[in-house]
């Protein structure tokens, strides 16, 4: 039976090494480090279960730290990183982090998932571990209880369409809201609360919720903090939505209104093609 990458293996330990262990399956063989053993004293003929992942150097390793998704069993993953060439990094329970990459995620990185957003994704082999966002048939879930009508629902952002957006709750239901009922912009694994309005032969539908946050002010709590340090920004409503983005990770709308509260409560102003921050 050959080593199943990204899958929890029944493997038995051959040897020990100076900094961690030989584990093998018939004739193959896959190097456990100390690091990656739960601290666990292994002996020559002990049995483990452990999952097979590549490296940071691309070496084929194992670890016995349990993973929250194999590439049999897909799931929902906390972002760990954002990285603006690379893509999304996700934590996966193990060391080693999966990429979500930039090629699976929108062009416009307004949409982008942000640190601690969650994303229900698979995981794929492909020369390396990597994830994608599952779609609608990989959703392995199976909810015990139907959802109630005009109740609210803790949801994620799993898909953002020109119809709408698809949400998924952490039990496995997906939630259609059209876009004439959103009024906030959205993007990748976002949490937000949708109240269900009915119920028909294609799903779910909803209405989202005022957010946990009011996103207005928590945006204009940021960029007045980042002032606060630097006094004044280059940044104003004519910058580019890359400009902002790079900087707050906000979209260009988004932005306008947060800059757009502040100057109402005359705490900037703009001043030479800058946004000065009013000392009181």
């Amino acid at each position: 039976m050959a080593l199943k990458v990204g899958e929890v293996n029944h493997l038995i330990v051959n040897r020990k090494t100076d900094i961690g262990y030989m584990l093998e399956q018939g004739t193959e063989e896959v190097f456990l480090h100390n690091n990656e053993s739960l601290h666990q004293t292994l002996k020559a003929g002990d049995a483990v279960d452990a999952f097979l992942y590549f490296d940071n150097k691309g070496r084929l390793a194992a670890t016995l730290k349990e993973p929250m998704i194999t590439v049999s069993k897909p799931g929902f993953l906390k972002v760990s990183d954002v990285h603006g060439e690379l893509g999304v990094f996700l934590d996966m329970g193990i060391a080693k982090e999966v990429l979500l990459s930039h090629e699976d995620l929108p062009k416009n990185k307004a949409w982008w998932p942000r640190v601690g957003d969650t994303l229900y994704v698979t995981l794929k082999v492909k020369g390396k571990l990597v994830a994608k966002i599952a779609s609608k048939q990989e959703v392995k879930l199976n909810p015990e209880n139907d959802l109630e009508i005009k109740k609210t629902y803790k949801a994620y952002v799993h898909k953002l369409g020109e119809q709408g957006v698809s949400l998924l709750t952490p039990d496995g239901h997906f939630v259609f809201v059209h876009h004439t009922l959103i009024k906030e912009e959205l993007r990748y694994g976002q949490e937000v609360d949708v109240r269900t309005t009915f119920l028909s032969d294609k799903g779910y539908s909803g209405m989202l919720q005022e957010l946990k946050e009011n996103q207005m002010e928590t945006d204009a709590e940021m960029i007045y903090n980042y002032l606060l340090k630097h006094s004044e920004m280059s940044l104003t409503a004519d910058s580019t939505p890359e400009e902002i983005h790079n900087v707050f990770g906000l979209s260009k709308k988004a932005f306008k209104r947060a800059i757009g509260n502040l100057y109402r409560e005359r705490k900037i102003n703009f001043i030479d093609g800058k946004t000065i921050l009013v000392k009181s």
